[in-house]
């Protein structure tokens, strides 16, 4: 069965352990595992977004070295240090609790079903030994990188991966998962979060998110993009109906749907399933004007047009049905 001890801090083991002559006593705490318990004393988070309009869901991963602690020491001191260090909890269990709430004080909204994943690679969490030349004392240092990207529903890169750093000493009295917890929380805060933030926001305009695809949440600049429709025709009276025609496998085809009569007036925004900025170009909207007695027409509609323009307006001249 192992054995486990808790590193409590490296100022009370040298305190101890170099009184020690042993061979055998080294070799013995050489041998044994050591938990190192990864803590956060302090979370000091801003509330800086109140305003997103998305949540973003939070993948962190891990690819740390597992030797925890590294040593610059003589080998003499350097023996006086475990081997073999235990993570309590996981790196990857620490990463993302400790991630999610920073991102919650934040007042992000973490969501596992989010269209948008933050993805954190945590690339290296250790303590490292060395003997300070000028208080020749042992003195430890906690360093932590991280790289991230932000990704869309379709694995995109939105922004582009990118790596910070964070170095911190530890006080002759700090356990070294505090320590450790100390340097990946001041990491986090060098995250470019309101880059991040920009992209969990609603656009001004359906041209700023071109790739910003309706799902009928009202969460896209597309959805929210008011249409003005003006249709009239000459008689008036007439029965007004629309439908979709695509050439793009994003959105579908749709019947013919009853709208009013003329004149037609009316705002409204867009619910058309999968309809981005991009691909709007190769949808059109098909007009039809009836009325009993003359014959039916039919007008087609850019939507990429009428979304830059804001507005369909048509004049149906009715020809009677002789």
């Amino acid at each position: 069965m192992r054995q486990f001890i808790t590193l409590c801090g490296y100022a009370f083991i040298f305190g101890i352990s170099l009184l020690i002559s042993s061979c055998m006593a080294l070799t013995r705490v050489g041998k044994m595992d050591v938990e190192v318990p990864l803590t956060v004393t302090t979370t000091s988070v801003p509330q800086t977004f109140r305003d997103l309009d998305k949540p973003v869901r939070l993948d962190v991963r891990s690819q740390a070295d597992p030797a925890v602690v590294k040593s610059e020491l003589p080998s003499r001191k350097a023996m006086l240090f475990a081997r073999n260090y235990i993570f309590s909890p996981s790196l990857k269990v620490f990463g993302e609790d400790v991630a999610r709430d920073y991102l919650q004080r934040m007042r992000f909204d973490v969501s596992a079903s989010a269209d948008y994943t933050l993805t954190i690679d945590i690339r290296k969490l250790n303590v490292t030994l060395f003997d300070n030349a000028k208080s020749k004392e042992v003195t430890a240092i906690a360093k932590c990188e991280l790289v991230y990207k932000l990704t869309d529903e379709s694995g995109s890169n939105l922004l582009a991966s990118s790596t910070v750093a964070s170095t911190v000493t530890l006080s002759q009295t700090e356990v070294f998962g505090a320590g450790m917890g100390r340097a990946y929380v001041d990491a986090l805060s060098k995250i470019d979060w309101s880059r991040i933030a920009g992209f969990l926001k609603v656009g001004n305009t359906a041209k700023q998110e071109k790739n910003a695809q309706v799902k009928g949440d009202g969460d896209t600049a597309l959805e929210r993009t008011v249409i003005r429709w003006n249709i009239i025709s000459s008689p008036q009276g007439a029965d007004v109906s629309w439908r979709v025609i695509s050439s793009t496998p994003e959105v579908s085809n749709t019947n013919a749907n009853y709208v009013g009569s003329t004149p037609y007036e009316s705002t409204e925004s867009f619910d058309i399933r999968g309809l981005t900025y991009n691909n709007s170009g190769n949808v059109q909207i098909e007009i039809t004007c009836e009325r009993s007695g003359y014959l039916p027409q039919k007008k087609r509609f850019n939507l990429r047009q009428a979304i830059d323009q804001k507005e369909i307006s048509a004049k149906f001249n009715l020809i009677k049905d002789e």
